[in-house]
């Protein structure tokens, strides 16, 4: 090897050293310099922005004079921007950035993203005071003014049914909110927080519980990690939580209560049975996973089913979300629980109307009968998602106009699906009173033969009648059409949350098949006991 050579090996280990050195000696570099350097936005206000004189103010500089008052040293305000935040990071031009940045695995992997989290934004609307709106699901199918490009704008539409109108720009969109030509502006929650501190916007608010939260992180260089200036910013965040200085410092600056400050104000103020603070640090010097951001965490964080999920998704690629995300997990299983209501009703309503309708008709009273087959027919006939979209949307649209009130998707679904199904059971227990008839003269010589003899008539038709209950069951997936929160509902929600298309319609499936098992199964119990008790 060359003198060149070795100098230049030399020259190239003495970088690193130093590197290495600057960034586990960051703390005491701050220290010894007697300031510390943040980054902040000047142009989202009011999470940062310009006073009158130019200087950088707002809620993330007030957190910068927290964490400088903290390390006891001055502090240095730098303006930084979407674009630029993370190379002034890297090229070491600033200490840390705290500057609306969303916590990703993606910026994990070029920065140290500081935990716990500060903030959080996600999705929220825009609406003048006064209107009759406190969830989601009462905004579906009416017109909403949204940015064109935004990322949230497709999920939202399909998780609420939305009816966006789309417009270039945010000033478009919000002269339309003005106009009246939308109920109200769909964005990010954060920006509509600054523009609610203007007086233009007085007569306007954010009614709804944002959507599709992402967590926002302080960063410091990548090479940072695990060393003292992380982990005294760390305890101070989490000081900050176990205060309620971050809600204090909301308030400061008039934003809306964020329902994220509040339930981590909970979280780190909580204590385990023993009395001890359950976010306290571990032996390895990291946090509880139940106190971390659960988007980030690996199969090493975690145990139990959680470490099973993401030992799945890190080792095949495989995204169940719904084994190691408490929130998907909860999702899916309350889309479950509607699901199994829904089937419950269903199969209860198109029963009770096959047995009533038939034995209306079969009892031949004038004007009844006839009325009866002939609506059994129209029911029988009609596709069940347009019966649904004709109550929910048709003569419910005209209801909310006339009378104002609304009617509930769930019980929309079930009536629709149990007039369906209930139509065709009619025919079925005609068809086995026919049957009767044809080899039992005794049967016909009875009056209101069928309500007499239902039982052989269920005996007789049975494999009809479980064919349609059947297809019921996987009827109520239409449910998703008019915003019911069931399975699909729920799956489509994650996936759009999460991307996992492949996973969830797999698990949707299997779902379903196993519901379809326990309906048939049920009804087979039935048979069997029916023929032990001579009723065939």
């Amino acid at each position: 090897m060359g003198l060149r050579s070795i100098a230049a090996l030399f020259l190239i280990l003495l970088c690193g050293l130093s590197s290495g050195e600057a960034a586990a000696d960051r703390l005491d570099l701050i220290r010894k310099r007697g300031t510390l350097i943040v980054g902040v936005k000047g142009d989202y206000p009011p999470f940062g922005m310009l006073d009158i004189d130019g200087g950088l103010v707002g809620f993330e500089p007030d957190l910068a004079w927290e964490i400088a008052k903290a390390l006891d040293v001055q502090l240095q305000l730098v303006g930084v921007t979407s674009a630029n935040r993370l190379q002034k990071l890297e090229e070491g031009s600033v200490d840390l950035i705290i500057a609306t940045l969303g916590d990703t695995a993606q910026r994990r992997r070029i920065a140290t993203i500081i935990e716990p989290n500060y903030y959080a934004s996600g999705v929220n609307l825009l609406m003048p005071h006064g209107k009759p709106v406190s969830d989601w699901t009462d905004l579906r199918g009416q017109k909403i003014c949204a940015t064109q490009g935004a990322l949230f704008n497709r999920p939202m539409a399909q998780r609420y049914l939305l009816d966006l109108q789309l417009f270039n720009g945010t000033r478009d969109a919000k002269l339309a909110l003005r106009d009246g030509r939308c109920v109200g502006w769909l964005y990010d929650d954060t920006a509509i927080a600054g523009d609610l501190t203007r007086q233009e916007w007085a007569g306007y608010g954010m009614p709804l519980p944002s959507s599709m939260v992402s967590p926002w992180g302080m960063a410091i260089a990548l090479d940072a990690r695990g060393t003292a200036f992380e982990r005294a910013l760390s305890d101070i965040v989490a000081g900050w939580h176990r205060s309620g200085l971050l809600m204090e410092i909301e308030r400061r600056w008039n934003l809306k209560p964020s329902a994220f400050l509040f339930d981590a104000h909970e979280l780190w103020r909580r204590r385990t049975p023993g009395g001890k603070l359950l976010c306290a640090r571990q032996p390895d010097g990291e946090w509880p996973a139940e106190c971390r951001n659960k988007a980030i965490l690996t199969s090493t964080d975690v145990g139990g089913l959680q470490r099973i999920g993401l030992l799945v998704k890190e080792q095949t690629g495989l995204n169940v979300t719904i084994a190691y995300d408490d929130y998907d997990r909860s999702h899916f299983l309350h889309g479950l629980l509607v699901t199994l209501e829904l089937v419950a009703l269903c199969l209860a309503g198109s029963l009770l109307v096959g047995v009533a309708g038939a034995v209306a008709i079969d009892a031949r009273v004038p004007l009844l009968s006839r009325a009866v087959k002939g609506l059994a027919t129209v029911a029988r006939m009609t596709p069940p998602l347009l019966q649904i979209y004709v109550v929910f949307f048709g003569i419910g649209g005209v209801v909310v106009q006339t009378y104002g009130w609304t009617f509930d998707g769930m019980a929309v679904t079930a009536l629709c699906l149990s007039l369906y199904a209930g139509a065709a059971n009619i025919f079925a227990f005609l068809e086995a009173a026919a049957h009767l008839r044809e080899g039992d003269a005794a049967f016909r010589l009875r009056p209101s033969s069928l309500r007499s003899s239902l039982p052989a008539a269920v005996r007789v038709a049975y494999g009809p009648l479980v064919a349609t209950l059947v297809n019921v069951v996987k009827a109520t997936g239409m449910a998703s059409a008019i915003g019911v929160p069931e399975l699909i509902s729920a799956s489509t929600a994650i996936v759009a949350d999460q991307g996992n298309a492949d996973v969830m319609m797999n698990v949707l499936m299997v779902t379903y098949f196993l519901i379809v098992l326990l309906v048939v199964r049920l009804f087979g119990m039935l048979e069997r006991r029916m023929v032990r008790h001579g009723t065939a």
